[in-house]
Parts: C-alpha cells; structure tokens; sequence
C-alpha cells in the first residue's frame, strides 16, 4: 500500500514538474551593436538611449533579468526575459553596461576569439570588470569561425573533415575567454545561427557547453528548449519596447 502512495506521489510531482515546465516562456533578446554615434545606427546597430528605453520598460514592467546559466532555474510563474549580445563591441562596454548597472539588469556577451583586444572589440580588461560585476555573462561566439561566409560556413558544418576545424575554433575561442578572466564559459551563440545536430551534439556532450543560441525567431518555452539551440528575437533599430513585448506575447504558449 505504502509503495503505491509513493508511486502515486512521485507521478503527481513528475506531473506538476512537466506542466511548469510547460510554461517557461524566456524570452530571449538578441541585440548587436549598441551606440551613441548616430551615424552607426542600422538594422543591427540601435541607440544607446533606445537600449535604456528596453531595459528600464522591461524594469518597470515586471520582467526578470536572467543570465543564460540562469535559465534552467527559470521561474515558470514569473515574465522571464534575457538580454543577449553578439560579437563583443566595445560599445557594449561603453555604452549598454551603464545602463544595466543602472537596473541592476543581468545580459550576456557573446565574443569571437579571434577580436579580443583589437579595434571596435572589447578589450581584455573590459571583459573582466563585466565579468567581475556579476550582471553580465560572458559567452564563446567561435574564433575566427564568424569571418566565414554563410554559405561557406555551411560547407564547414556538413564536412567532416571541416567540421572537426569548426569545434577545434571552438575550444580555441574558449581557451581564449580561460586566459582573460581565469575561468570557461558555458554559453556558447553560432555565427549566423548556423548549426548541425551532429555539432549541437558535440557542442553539448563532448565541449560541456549547457546553452547554446541561434538566430531563428521564437521563445524558450521549457527546460527541454534549453537543450537545444535556442531561439531569439532581434532587436531591430527603430522598433520600442512595447514593439518587443508585442512579439513576445504573440509567441506565449
């Protein structure tokens, strides 16, 4: 009798598990370039004073800023939202860090190795007083993997031979981000989005990365989303935080 009580329990908590699961929604934001040089805005490239605008509505409207570590422990009750960077500008730096040190708001960066130090790129201190605050992720976006062009990185992804080039860059970019702040990185963002199952497995299983991001448009919508490439939303120059919010909601389950 005893034996099916506990079996009756273990299934309802399995059951409770699976339907909060079921209502994760994390909204994950990808944004790019970030200044306050009007003559750099374009699609990709938005306003530092648009960035505030996002992080303060966000803010004030009840969101929760999470880490990409963070995302397993998501509060399925709560409006889950993560901030993501690609490519590791230095305006990230200069002019979004500011800004989220002023919210308190969490984001992640995701830096191609091969950039670190050099001109327009963040800088190895840079990337270390972001690391030390606590509020920002930093993230592997490959070495010199993003110089590729799409169709052909494609070649590199669907040929063997290539593909074992392609996940040695990644570890390189890694040791890179271990020799700047003294410690790896989970996180991991494919350039262009472009990934294979075969490389998200390698990614996953034999590299140790936990999170891994594309670029196709959707949400996060359970634990078992966050064990494969991730979707995002862009952030488009010209769009407002209740633009944002509006994909974001047409997206909930």
């Amino acid at each position: 009798m005893k034996k099916f009580i506990f079996t009756i329990i273990a299934v309802m908590l399995l059951l409770c598990t699976a339907a909060s699961a079921e209502n994760l929604n994390i909204a994950v934001i990808c944004y790019h370039s970030i200044t306050d040089n009007p003559l750099k805005y374009s699609q990709y490239c938005i306003s530092a004073e648009e960035f505030e605008d996002d992080i303060k509505y966000f803010s004030e409207n009840g969101y929760t800023f999470l880490k990409p570590s963070e995302m397993w422990y998501a509060d399925p009750n709560a409006k889950n939202i993560v901030i993501t960077s690609d490519d590791g500008y230095d305006d990230f730096y200069e002019c979004a860090f500011p800004i989220l040190q002023k919210y308190n708001a969490k984001a992640a960066v995701f830096m191609i190795g091969s950039k670190i130090d050099k001109h327009g790129y963040l800088k190895s201190w840079q990337l270390q007083e972001l690391d030390r605050s606590g509020l920002v992720e930093i993230g592997n976006h490959t070495t010199i993997m993003h110089k590729r062009q799409n169709n052909v990185l494609e070649g590199y992804l669907n040929d063997e031979t290539y593909l074992n080039e392609y996940v040695e860059d990644i570890k390189d970019c890694s040791a890179r981000i271990y020799e700047v702040l003294g410690h790896g990185t989970e996180s991991f963002s494919y350039p262009y989005g472009l990934y294979t199952d075969r490389l998200e497995r390698i990614v996953r299983t034999n590299l140790g990365y936990t999170t891994t991001f594309t670029t196709n448009f959707g949400m996060v919508y359970t634990q078992d989303d966050i064990l494969s490439p991730m979707k995002r939303i862009y952030r488009i120059h010209g769009d407002s935080p209740q633009d944002i919010e509006e994909k974001i909601n047409s997206l909930k389950y």
